[in-house]
């Protein structure tokens, strides 16, 4: 495994006083015929107290993608850009309801995001892709909001509309173990990509998170940004603009 790029685009502003969220970075690495997108939130603060006496825990991530006409829902047009491409390898074999009818109509289908059902503990997981809350401690433990409807698929390539209109994920195990560590970043995103497909796709997420001994949640808005490097101005349209307000979700 080579890690050769770090790339993505950064949110600025947070809706707290002081900025302990400090933007997305993206990393970039080749495990055989792929190409692997870590996705961090990086952070100016561990999860314990610091010299700015409030650290940070994560809490969740939501509107994933989604274009309307709050600050961070309409920094890209159309909330997104591209084709995602995200290819699966995890164990999840299991009969899914894609309609939403409450009566599955895929049967013996491959794919999932949820990382707990990704074989997580073995190799296999380094060439699959799946979301996850990575923090101190972190077990896997992360589960899919309910807007995030259409979580598998034969062919689970993307986090998008209409069955995942807004999509989100969450720790479910909170704790010590969505705390950010001393490296201050917590992976939230991992996209595998055939290492053929080059294409340029962005979206942005809505972070959640709190300062250390806290309960308020703050957030961050923002867009990634996969594939190809953009041109300077390119990469300024797509994602460089922060984001002021404050969104009332946990």
């Amino acid at each position: 495994m080579k890690t050769y790029a770090l790339l993505g685009a950064v949110a600025l502003i947070t809706s707290s006083a002081s900025a302990i969220f400090t933007g997305w970075t993206t990393e970039s690495s080749v495990v055989g015929d792929r190409t692997i997108y870590k996705i961090y939130a990086n952070f100016s603060n561990t999860g314990t107290a610091g010299s700015e006496g409030s650290a940070a825990r994560v809490l969740n991530v939501f509107d994933f993608g989604k274009a309307d006409a709050t600050p961070e829902g309409n920094q890209i047009a159309g909330g997104r850009l591209g084709a995602m491409g995200a290819v699966h390898n995890d164990n999840f074999i299991g009969d899914v309801d894609t309609d939403g009818d409450g009566y599955a109509d895929l049967f013996g289908s491959k794919g999932t995001w949820i990382g707990d059902a990704a074989a997580m503990s073995t190799a296999q997981s380094l060439t699959d892709s799946f979301v996850t809350m990575q923090g101190i401690g972190n077990g896997w433990g992360t589960a899919l909001d309910p807007s995030f409807a259409v979580p598998y698929g034969p062919n689970a390539d993307d986090i998008s509309p209409p069955g995942n209109i807004n999509a989100g994920w969450y720790d479910s195990t909170p704790g010590t173990a969505n705390l950010v560590g001393a490296g201050l970043k917590v992976r939230l995103l991992q996209i595998a990509r055939l290492t053929s497909n080059t294409s340029v796709f962005t979206a942005n997420m809505t972070l959640g998170y709190a300062a250390f001994g806290q309960t308020t949640p703050l957030f961050g808005y923002g867009s990634f940004t996969i594939g190809a490097v953009p041109a300077p101005g390119a990469l300024a349209l797509l994602g460089l603009a922060g984001a002021f307000g404050r969104r009332r979700r946990s």
